[in-house]
């Protein structure tokens, strides 16, 4: 097809920077999402609201060979690479066209191919050989990894080139003999040291050479390069050893501390400000049907936005949302009544995870750089084994944290509670106490009788103490308020002025206490509160002989803790720290998840 053929097959195109943007047919595109940009004789289109290039072509009536433009050198498949694990299963393939391009695949199980390696494992070119051998050669492409094996030698290469090395690739060469060979332009020399630096200190010879008027090996042996002569070279080259202070026998960097004081602070950024921070990993813990997905979709929402949320300001950005165990209706119902309109930078995925779902998401994040991923729920994508088992656990959460400090994305994990209350928030998480140590922060919800709790244990930042939730059923959103001890005490308030009309008779405060459920010190703040605003009477000299003495006025009008002020009572009702009141002394009920007598009216049931 030539450019204007495949154009033609895409609606509102227009011009943007070098290349094009057009209505994405993908999916029901208001605004274009849909880039569209010619590089090397081929198309590349990108869907910014998340279809897939399969997915845009097969809407599109086309191939995906259509995106090669005509052209007097048609495209072919002159190599295919074989990636294997350790027994040889074959894993995935790197495919070399000419004219000179890279493209990978897997297989589609059914006998075909799937061009792309979503949730695939990568690993090492020729793995096998690899792990075999006491001494490999290490270099930039398949083609030369070919070269070294027709020389008689083991050789090895990572998928995609300079720059794409994975920390995992160096402990499948731990314990060898390594000889690193750098292409001769500043990309391979730059990869060339990428490699070294993660190998260091994990192999028993490291070494880094450029081979003598050759771009790479296939253009050394090209030339007359033979295997003495690659091994001469080697045998002459020093050990490797990095610039700073790395010690090649542990990898560890030192520094002295008046070094460490001298280096610039850097400040934090955060995603979501004094709460969560830019570069990090949290978790969202409660037991079922408390509000983790709820706060998860509406913290993602006002992300996407730049919006302020439960008080404190967002960074604006793309966010991913992986909902691993709902409908996407569901998904989609919640955020239309949370008042998204389909325009904000949110890409979702709701559907089971990938068979190797923490790698693919490693690699999502790369590739997309969002601002916030959430995880809805973390088991159903670690796929974790024996939840107890802390080191099974922190090891699938290791690459998570590295991920999140590389491309400055926050990742939010939703998670259950145990069944009983810890005293300590910090063990709250279902299982092993490693992801409580793992996260920078610990957003813990729980639920009493009457409210919704909220609770943060941070790392940075400083801890927001229980404070209670809304939510409102018809928006699907929340908002915060007042700590937990002023909605006790505003609770206790209310029972204890209702006990008093009750009695008819003054009363101790040793049977207010009997009569009213609550813990002490609130029950004495509470009648404290009522004194001082003149709300109960309060008499006695607070003695053996001559305790205080309650008791509820009856001046013709009832005035309990929430209602309107009796029209009788002309003294002026200050209130004592009742200006974040949370839960309304009214008939509202802030509570997360709306009791059996709600059902059939929005929204349905679920969580939240």
């Amino acid at each position: 097809m030539t450019p204007s053929d495949l154009l033609s097959r895409f609606k509102g195109v227009r011009r943007s920077g070098d290349g094009w943007i057009a209505l994405c047919p993908g999916h029901e595109d208001r605004n274009p999402s849909l880039s569209i940009h010619e590089r090397t004789g081929k198309i590349l289109l990108l869907c910014h609201a998340g279809c897939t290039t399969e997915a845009v072509c097969a809407a599109a009536g086309i191939v995906m060979r259509d995106l090669f433009l005509y052209t007097d050198n048609v495209p072919r498949i002159v190599a295919e690479y074989n990636y294997t694990d350790e027994t040889g299963k074959l894993l995935y393939q790197v495919v070399r066209f000419e004219p000179k391009d890279f493209r990978q695949r897997r297989p589609d199980g059914n006998g075909g191919w799937t061009w792309n390696l979503n949730g695939v494992r990568r690993v090492l070119y020729r793995l096998p050989e690899a792990l075999a051998a006491k001494s490999v050669l290490v270099v930039e492409g398949e083609k030369d990894v070919e070269t070294a094996s027709k020389l008689g030698l083991v050789a090895t290469c990572n998928a995609g080139g300079a720059g794409k090395w994975r920390e995992e690739s160096s402990e499948s060469l731990r314990g060898k003999r390594i000889a690193i060979i750098a292409d001769a332009d500043e990309p391979g020399r730059k990869h060339a040291q990428q490699v070294a630096a993660s190998l260091c200190g994990k192999t028993e010879s490291l070494k880094v050479l450029e081979l003598p008027g050759a771009k790479d090996l296939s253009e050394w042996v090209g030339k007359g390069g033979t295997r003495l002569g690659l091994l001469e070279l080697i045998r002459s080259t020093p050990e490797w050893k990095p610039a700073g202070n790395v010690t090649q026998q542990t990898g560890f960097q030192l520094m002295a501390l008046a070094e460490l004081f001298n280096k610039p602070q850097v400040k934090t950024e955060w995603l979501w400000h004094g709460r969560l921070a830019a570069g990090t990993i949290s978790g969202t813990v409660s037991k079922p049907k408390v509000g983790k997905s709820t706060l998860a979709r509406n913290l993602t929402l006002a992300t996407s936005r730049g919006e302020s949320f439960l008080g404190f300001s967002t960074r604006p950005g793309t966010c991913i949302y992986l909902a691993l165990e709902e409908r996407a209706e569901d998904i989609a119902a919640d955020f239309r009544a949370m008042g998204a309109n389909g325009d904000e930078p949110i890409l979702i995925h709701a559907d089971s995870a990938p068979a190797e779902g923490i790698l693919a998401l490693v690699d999502l994040v790369r590739e997309r750089k969002p601002v916030l991923a959430v995880i809805d729920p973390l088991f159903r994508l670690a796929r974790i084994k024996d939840e107890k088992a802390y080191g099974e656990t922190y090891a699938a959460l290791g690459p998570l944290i590295d991920v999140a400090r590389a491309s400055g994305t926050h990742l939010l994990l939703t998670h259950h509670s145990g069944k009983s209350a810890k005293a300590d928030p910090i063990d709250s998480p279902l299982g092993s106490t490693a992801l409580g140590g793992a996260v920078s922060t610990l957003i813990v919800l729980r639920r009493t009788e009457n409210y919704r709790l909220i609770q943060t244990v941070q790392r940075l930042g400083q801890d927001l103490p229980e404070t209670v939730l809304s939510f409102d059923p018809e928006t699907r959103q929340l908002s915060l308020g007042g700590s937990k001890l002023d909605s006790d005490r505003e609770e206790c308030e209310r029972a204890i002025a209702e006990f008093l009309r009750d009695a008819g008779e003054l009363q101790t405060q040793a049977q207010v206490r009997d009569g009213v459920e609550g813990q002490t010190r609130i029950i004495r703040a509470a009648l404290t509160a009522l004194a001082v605003t003149g709300r109960i009477t309060k008499t006695g000299e607070g003695t053996k002989g001559n305790p205080f003495l309650y008791g509820f006025e009856n001046t013709g009008s009832l005035y309990i803790p929430g209602t309107r002020k009796p029209e009788s009572q002309n003294v002026a009702e200050p209130r004592i720290n009742t200006s974040d009141m949370l839960v309304p002394d009214s008939l509202q009920n802030p509570i997360l998840v709306p009791d059996d007598s709600q059902k059939g009216n929005p929204p349905e049931e679920g969580e939240l």
